[in-house]
């Protein structure tokens, strides 16, 4: 094991941490493939490693003698199992999804999150991390913001300082670090946009909150979106059409025509499609992970 690896072992552990073993990138001639060898892999360097944890994230554990065996040759990638059962969540930002901007118009209107622990991901994003309330956290995707995904409980992220598919190794930021400062609770606003039900649209009963729903989404595509919030609204509507089982190809055609009619100016084709085959992953992962994995 090296010293670094070792040392952040002994920090999770101190803090209470429930540690797994994941696959990690192996280099080859033509760039970088997953440890499990499986050339399809759908999450490479990012999956419990089998042989150790066959029961995936039921077989987690914070015993120092169990962790140490699994770290030994360090030849794994390491994660931190989310919720309840280590004390924290997550807020899982991915800049190349627009969960920088989507942060900064979270904070825009409410304000700064507070000074709290923070890990860079080896892909360019940031794992936010809060301390757990104590009522159940869900993972989701996007329920805060295109490109933010939330791990709760049953979840659990990729940790310092594994390394990433691109090469570059995940690290503690040097301003947010558990030795610097302190984990912070998260604001009232968040926890209450995360654990709130959606309203359905069809509710027996409860017209007026059907009516109320579908009176906002009415807003939403019937008037003009500006330069600034064209790709947040094109991911919400995506995302809304997707989860009432709009066919994939369906929601792409409709909602390459609304941008043209309603966006200024309108996004190019391309990038509308990306948007749209990067929520619909989302929604195929959210859908799986629903089903248990």
């Amino acid at each position: 094991m090296t010293e670094i690896l070792q040392k952040h072992i002994a920090l999770y552990l101190e803090l209470g941490f429930s540690i797994l073993p994941l696959h990690r990138p192996v280099r080859t001639p033509d760039g970088f493939r997953c440890s499990c060898s499986n050339p399809n892999c759908s999450s490479p360097g990012k999956h419990p490693f089998a042989r150790l944890v066959p029961h995936g994230l039921r077989d987690a554990s914070s015993n120092p003698g169990t962790v140490h065996s699994w770290f030994g040759d360090g030849n794994v990638n390491i994660g931190i199992v989310t919720g309840a059962t280590s004390g924290v969540f997550v807020i899982d930002i991915d800049p190349r999804h627009g969960g920088d901007e989507s942060l900064a118009a979270l904070e825009a209107r409410f304000g700064p999150l507070p000074a709290t622990w923070r890990f860079l991901t080896g892909g360019g994003g940031e794992h936010i991390v809060f301390q757990h309330p104590g009522n159940v956290i869900p993972n989701s995707a996007n329920k805060l913001g295109v490109g933010i995904d939330i791990r709760g409980d049953g979840g659990y992220i990729v940790a310092p300082p594994s390394m990433h598919m691109s090469g570059r190794p995940y690290a503690i930021s040097v301003d947010h670090h558990p030795d610097e400062i302190s984990l912070s609770e998260a604001p009232s606003w968040l926890l209450e946009r995360l654990t709130r039900r959606p309203t359905p649209l069809t509710t027996p009963g409860n017209k007026h909150a059907d009516r109320m729903e579908q009176s906002d989404w009415r807003k939403i595509v019937t008037r003009s979106v500006p330069e600034g919030q064209r790709n947040q609204t094109i991911a919400s509507v995506t995302g809304h059409l997707l989860r009432h089982r709009v066919d994939p190809f369906v929601t792409l055609a409709l909602i390459t025509a609304w941008n043209s009619a309603r966006c200024i100016p309108p996004l190019s084709d391309d990038e509308v499609e990306r948007t749209v085959r990067s929520i619909a992953s989302r929604e195929v992962e959210r859908r799986r992970q629903s089903h248990g994995r």
